[in-house]
C-alpha cells in the first residue's frame, strides 16, 4: 500500500470498511455520463477541497500507518519520497565542495539545468556502446579530476613540471583550453574557442526556433550573445565553468525570461554533451598523445646524460 501515491486516502478508506463492515462493490461510470451518485461524489469532494475548516491530517488519522516528513504527512512513494531525499542530501554535500567555489561563489551555478545536462541520455547509451573513456571524462571535467600535471602534484608533490606544451604555465584543467601552444594543425585555445562559438550558434538557432513564453525582443539575439559564459577572449569564470559542464546563472537566468525551464533544459542537453565530446576527441586525446611523447623524449635524453 505504501508504494501507491495518495497511500493515506486509500488506508482511510479500507479503514472505514473494515470498521464498518461494509461491502463495497466498484463500479466504472464513464465520464460525463451525469450518474447521481457520481455527481453526489465528486460535490462532496469538491465541497472538502474548498473547506477550510479541514485538516490536511484529518483524512489521514483513519490510517493505520502514518508517515510524516517536517510534520507533514507523507502521501506518495515512500522508496520514491526516501530515494528523493538522499539524492538530494547527497547533491548537497556534492555542490559545496571546494572545487566549485574556489573562484566564485556556488550561486552563480544554475544545478538543477547542470544536473538534468550531466544525467544525459546519450552519455548512458555512450557508456553501454564501449565509449566508456569519454563517460570518465565527462564526469572528472566536471569534478575537475582530469589526470593533468596539478592534479598529479597532490599525489607527487616532488612532480615541478610545467604544462608539456607551452613550458610556461601549470597544467591545470583550464589551462587545457588555454594553452597557447600553436602547432600548424593544433592550437588548443583556438580549437576551444570555435567549438565554444559553435556550441553558441548551436543554443541561439534552436531558442529562436523554439516557442517562448512571450515575444522576443529584436534584442534578443545582441543579449545573448553578449553573455559572459560567450567571453571567448578573456575566458571568465562563467566560460570555464560552462566547459565544465557547470551552466552558469546568468545564461539560464536571461532565457527564463522567454523560456520555461523545461524548454531550456532539453534544449541545453545534447549540444553540451556534443560539445564535450569535442573537446574530449579535439583538444584531450590529442594533448594526452602529445604530453606521452614529450615524456619519453625527456625520458630519453636523460637517460642518455646519466
Amino acid at each position: 500500500m505504501l508504494k501507491k501515491s495518495n497511500h493515506l486516502l486509500w488506508s482511510s478508506a479500507r479503514a472505514i470498511i473494515s470498521q464498518k463492515n461494509l461491502e463495497v462493490t466498484l463500479i466504472k461510470v464513464p465520464a460525463h455520463a451525469d450518474d447521481s451518485l457520481n455527481n453526489h461524489v465528486d460535490n462532496l469532494a469538491k465541497a472538502a477541497h474548498t473547506d477550510s475548516r479541514l485538516s490536511l491530517q484529518s483524512p489521514a488519522l483513519l490510517a493505520p500507518c502514518i508517515l510524516q516528513f517536517n510534520s507533514l504527512p507523507v502521501d506518495m512513494n515512500i522508496r520514491k519520497f526516501i530515494r528523493e531525499i538522499f539524492d538530494a542530501k547527497n547533491f548537497l554535500t556534492l555542490i559545496l565542495l571546494p572545487r566549485f567555489n574556489l573562484n566564485s561563489s556556488i550561486s552563480d551555478i544554475d544545478w538543477a539545468c547542470t544536473k538534468h545536462c550531466f544525467n544525459n541520455k546519450q552519455l548512458q547509451f555512450s557508456h553501454q556502446n564501449g565509449c566508456s573513456e569519454f563517460c570518465a571524462f565527462h564526469i572528472k571535467i566536471l569534478l575537475d579530476m582530469l589526470l593533468t600535471l596539478t592534479t598529479l602534484q597532490k599525489r607527487k608533490p616532488h612532480i615541478c613540471w610545467s604544462c608539456p606544451q607551452c613550458n610556461f604555465s601549470p597544467e591545470t584543467l583550464d589551462h587545457l583550453w588555454t594553452c597557447p601552444y600553436i602547432l600548424p594543425e593544433f592550437s588548443p585555445f583556438n580549437t576551444f574557442k570555435t567549438l565554444l562559438l559553435d556550441l553558441r550558434t548551436v543554443y541561439l538557432d534552436k531558442f529562436l526556433s523554439a516557442t517562448p513564453l512571450k515575444s522576443l525582443p529584436d534584442s534578443f539575439v545582441a543579449v545573448f550573445m553578449a553573455i559572459d559564459c560567450w567571453e571567448c577572449d578573456t575566458l571568465t569564470n562563467s566560460c570555464l565553468r560552462l566547459a565544465r559542464g557547470l551552466i552558469p546563472m546568468s545564461l539560464t537566468s536571461f532565457l527564463r525570461t522567454y523560456f520555461s525551464p523545461s524548454t531550456i533544459w532539453s534544449i541545453f542537453d545534447t549540444p553540451l554533451h556534443d560539445f564535450h565530446f569535442d573537446l574530449y576527441v579535439q583538444i584531450w586525446l590529442l594533448m594526452t598523445f602529445f604530453n606521452k611523447e614529450t615524456f619519453f623524449f625527456c625520458f630519453f635524453n636523460r637517460t642518455r646524460c646519466f
